[in-house]
């Protein structure tokens, strides 16, 4: 017998217990509640850990790392908005959770993500946004994850910042090799929300790896070693990051 039986034929025998002792016109209201309750939903919690990897390695905040190209790299502040989950069968969505996370790799509990399904959901695909859509950002000032507080937020006009990554660069060419991208814009053309679909063929709670190696191979550290607000090459960063996003190996 599976919780789900169990856990049924439990709730079972209370509500006809029940209806044995309460008054005549409570008892039609009990036999509706054990018919559909089991409409309502048990839910079984699925976790999704997402990791920032450089090629494959985990990033650390300010640990040194060698870059494709040879540079010294170290990354300081790291965090990004996804949302909009889909877990999806065959084309169909089995399970949906529109809200946004903000993924701070300073705060170890917020890579983990935990979604309650319903009871024996399973999944093949794999739906998300990385970054706030047109909606959320026209809607303006918002709490929890989306709080101005947390430090992602630039104005009504510019609205959120989707991601923010600063640290230091041998390549760099500021002052000490620090860099800052604050990546973000919602207004045409400078849209930067990127939509993210992942074939999904495991079992059980996983991982996803965020690879920021083609992110670094791409900035062109001579002309744009930073980026502070909407614009072209926002754009194209964005584009370049929301192709890093796999599911990692069993053996990771």
């Amino acid at each position: 017998m599976t919780n789900f039986e169990a856990i049924y034929q439990e709730h079972r025998h209370l509500v006809f217990n029940s209806i044995k002792v309460c008054p005549a016109f409570w008892r039609p209201a009990l036999l509706i509640g054990w018919v559909i309750y089991p409409a309502i939903g048990f839910s079984q919690p699925f976790s999704l850990h997402v990791q920032p990897v450089f090629s494959g390695k985990k990033i650390v905040l300010e640990q040194a790392f060698r870059g494709e190209n040879g540079d010294t790299l170290a990354v300081q502040t790291l965090k990004f908005y996804l949302g909009n989950f889909e877990f999806r069968k065959k084309g169909n969505v089995v399970f949906a959770e529109k809200t946004y996370r903000l993924i701070d790799l300073e705060d170890e509990k917020s890579l983990a993500l935990v979604f309650n399904f319903p009871e024996k959901a399973t999944f093949d695909s794999l739906c998300f946004d990385l970054g706030t859509d047109s909606l959320t950002n026209a809607a303006g000032v918002m709490g929890g994850d989306l709080d101005p507080a947390r430090g992602m937020f630039w104005t009504w006009q510019s609205g959120y910042i989707n991601l923010k990554l600063e640290g230091f660069s041998s390549r760099c060419p500021a002052r000490a090799g620090l860099f800052a991208f604050h990546l973000g814009g919602f207004l045409p053309p400078f849209q930067t929300v990127r939509r993210v679909v992942l074939p999904f063929s495991k079992t059980g709670n996983s991982r996803i790896n965020f690879d920021f190696a083609p992110f670094f191979q791409s900035v062109d550290w001579a002309q744009k070693p930073g980026i502070m607000s909407p614009g072209m090459e926002a754009v194209r960063l964005m584009d370049v990051l929301a192709a890093g996003f796999h599911f990692a190996p069993d053996r990771d």
